[in-house]
C-alpha cells in the first residue's frame, strides 16, 4: 500500500487527510467551513485533493516554524 504522501494526484478521504495532518477528523471539517482548504463531493462524502493537503500542511508547518523563531 502505497503512503498518502506518495499519492499527491488523488484523493483523501475526510480521515485520510485527517490523519495525514495529524488533526481530527472534525478539525479538518472546521478548515473547509473557514475556508482553509478546498473539496468536493463524490456522491454523499467530502473528497480532498492529496496535493491540497500535503501543500496546506507545509504551509501550515512554515508559519508555525516562523512563530519559533519570531517569539
Amino acid at each position: 500500500m502505497e503512503a498518502e504522501a506518495d499519492r499527491p494526484h488523488e484523493d483523501l478521504t475526510t480521515l485520510e487527510a485527517a490523519r495525514l495532518l495529524g488533526v481530527s477528523k472534525l478539525h479538518v471539517i472546521d478548515l473547509l467551513e473557514a475556508g482553509e482548504i478546498d473539496y468536493h463531493m463524490v456522491g454523499a462524502d467530502l473528497m480532498f485533493s492529496a496535493a491540497e493537503i500535503e501543500s496546506y500542511k507545509f504551509d501550515r508547518e512554515h508559519r508555525d516554524a516562523e512563530s519559533l523563531v519570531s517569539a
